[in-house]
């Protein structure tokens, strides 16, 4: 299948729908009147799509977590007497506010025709020379991490690139052209989990 490599300042043709592997699938994003994610390199084509969580998803990750906190400290000591104990409370709460600061500063990710980028910087999307898909929890978080020709590394959660799917199948077809008619290096999982073979 030959992939053709989108105009890089109109995005034209858009890709093919990519495969999603992450199991949270599409997620709001900030509003667009305050996000803060990575302008369009210099001398590239303009952001296409981007994506930043939103402040009460970052909230509802610290209610999750204290959750199981909860469930934890229950299970430990056999009951509920734990929550007599005032000081106890402070390890199940504090999740709340130390997931929703975390997650109210944490900036996005933003792609264009043939461009992925974070804060600190950008790889060529159809110049990759390593793909990598790494896991952990059981695949409750998976990690891609991608290398291009000018040495740039980095490294994104699957969750967060996938969450929005049109910015997803921008980079996803490059990933796909840079493995197919390229010669990047992957990984078993990539192979696997993005459907390279």
């Amino acid at each position: 299948m030959t992939i053709p490599r989108p105009n890089p300042q109109t995005g034209e043709p858009r890709p093919p729908k990519a495969p999603v592997f992450s199991v949270w699938g599409e997620l709001e994003r900030t509003s667009r009147k305050r996000p803060k994610y990575p302008e369009a390199p210099a001398g590239r084509g303009p952001v296409l799509e981007w994506y930043q969580g939103t402040a009460s998803g970052y909230a509802l990750g610290g209610v999750f977590a204290s959750c199981l906190l909860f469930g934890f400290m229950c299970l430990k000591d056999w009951g509920f007497a734990w929550m007599g104990t005032w000081w106890l409370w402070i390890f199940v709460l504090i999740p709340l506010p130390i997931w929703a600061l975390l997650g109210g500063k944490k900036h996005g990710i933003s792609a264009g025709a043939d461009w992925f980028a974070l804060k600190k910087g950008y790889v060529d999307t159809y110049e990759l020379t390593e793909v990598k898909v790494e896991g952990a929890s059981g695949g409750l978080a998976w990690t891609l991490e991608l290398a291009d020709k000018k040495g740039t590394e980095m490294s994104v959660d699957a969750a967060d690139i996938q969450a929005n799917s049109k910015l997803w199948d921008l980079v996803y077809n490059g990933i796909l052209y840079s493995v197919q008619q390229g010669s990047a290096k992957t990984n078993p999982k990539a192979l696997d989990k993005l459907r390279l073979r």
